[in-house]
């Protein structure tokens, strides 16, 4: 009994000599895998297919979509992507000015909480194009064909999902995590 009390005491004595861990970064937003021809969907930068935006062509040809319908669901990922770079680099500024925020030595409630607002809003930009973009692409292909290419792409294409999580470390190190669904 002498000796797990000890060895109790010794292991407690350890634990508060390391002191409390560092404070850890607050978590990145995530960002969700969008549908075909965005980042992060079935073609272009992120996207679950490198190479160009759309549908992938073997799956085009495998699924009967006509070369028309595969370019026009190609340019509508197209110009919603032109749109979502000025919207991620918004979303990206106000994280920053957030970030900037909160480092500082004096921090009000109510002006961190207006930045942090401001972030969602953008988030929310963001998300609304991802989301008209699929349903655009959705009713381009109709009900059948949409049913047969998320089928075919579960995974990060139309009804997949893809979470992207990126941590900076103190000493500035950074490291990425995808996680699919």
């Amino acid at each position: 009994m002498k000796s797990i009390l000890a060895a109790s005491l010794l292991l407690c004595s350890a634990a508060l000599a390391q002191g409390r861990p560092p404070p850890q970064p607050p978590e990145a937003p995530r960002a969700p895998m969008g549908p075909p021809g965005g980042p992060g969907g079935m073609g272009g930068p992120g996207g679950m297919f490198p190479g160009p935006v759309g549908i992938p062509p073997q799956v085009a040809q495998k699924l009967g979509i006509s070369p028309e319908l595969t370019k026009k669901v190609r340019d509508l990922g197209f110009e919603s992507n032109e749109q979502l770079i000025g919207l991620e680099a918004d979303l990206k500024r106000a994280q920053l000015d957030l970030e900037r925020y909160l480092s500082g030595a004096n921090v009000e409630e109510a002006a961190a909480l207006t930045k942090l607002e401001a972030v969602g809003r953008h988030e929310t930009a963001v998300r609304k194009n991802r989301m008209a973009l699929m349903i655009r692409v959705r009713k381009a292909l109709g009900p059948e064909l949409w049913s047969k290419l998320e089928a075919e792409l579960p995974m990060g294409g139309p009804g997949g999902r893809r979470e992207v999580r990126v941590i900076k470390s103190r000493d500035g190190q950074t490291t990425e995590e995808s996680h699919f669904e």
